[in-house]
């Protein structure tokens, strides 16, 4: 039986200086961001078309908001029916 003997291209040992697990790294940095942005997306887009965070939709109960404002110190109050005559 023979002996078979691999060598490398450059005819020396390989040696690791730590850049492939820096690439690695990174890589994986790149992926975790990209992923982030993506469910952030995917977050304000259900927010926008099914939840109703933009525009005047109802609220999740159904029910309306009435919203009163008071009136300046000047104006007169407004009434339904016109006031009786007063008499003399």
């Amino acid at each position: 039986m023979g002996q078979i003997n691999v060598n490398s291209g450059a005819g020396g040992p390989v040696r690791e200086d730590g850049s492939a697990t820096a690439a690695a790294g990174i890589n994986m940095l790149t992926m975790v961001i990209v992923l982030a942005v993506v469910i952030a997306l995917a977050v304000v887009a259900y927010g926008a078309f099914a939840g109703g965070w933009f525009g005047t939709g109802t609220t999740s109960s159904g029910t309306n908001t009435n919203v009163t404002t008071q009136q300046s110190q000047g104006a007169a109050p407004r009434t339904s029916a016109a006031a009786p005559a007063a008499s003399r």
